[in-house]
């Protein structure tokens, strides 16, 4: 099964596709003034079994596409664990703020 996550953020637009636990597409656009135009132009680049969102702009795909959303937070929670499973934390600069955030020993967000 090939899942796709995206994620819509303020400034750039991030598409990612996993197969068997591995990365076969990676694809990154600005968001520009048309953030759904931009959203199909990236899925039509690619094919896949599902997807779901995160960032700022997931409600807007939730209700655009009908796909679950994860917040921001935990998705990169369970990104960071998945490549670096001993990380306790994750320091994201984005367009509009900036989080730390720490993680336990089993993964889980203990403060942002």
């Amino acid at each position: 099964m090939r899942t796709a996550g995206i994620d819509i953020g303020s400034r750039t637009i991030k598409l990612v596709a996993i197969e068997e636990g591995k990365i076969v597409t990676s694809l990154l656009v600005d968001t520009t003034h048309d953030p759904l135009e931009q959203c199909n132009r990236l899925m039509a680049q690619i094919s896949f079994d599902r997807i779901l969102a995160t960032g700022y702009g997931r409600h807007f795909f939730e209700t655009q596409f009908d796909a679950p959303t994860i917040t921001e937070i935990k998705a990169f929670a369970q990104g960071a664990r998945a490549i670096f499973p001993e990380c306790r934390t994750i320091l994201d600069i984005g367009g509009q703020d900036t989080k730390v955030i720490a993680l336990g020993d089993k993964g889980g967000v203990t403060k942002f």
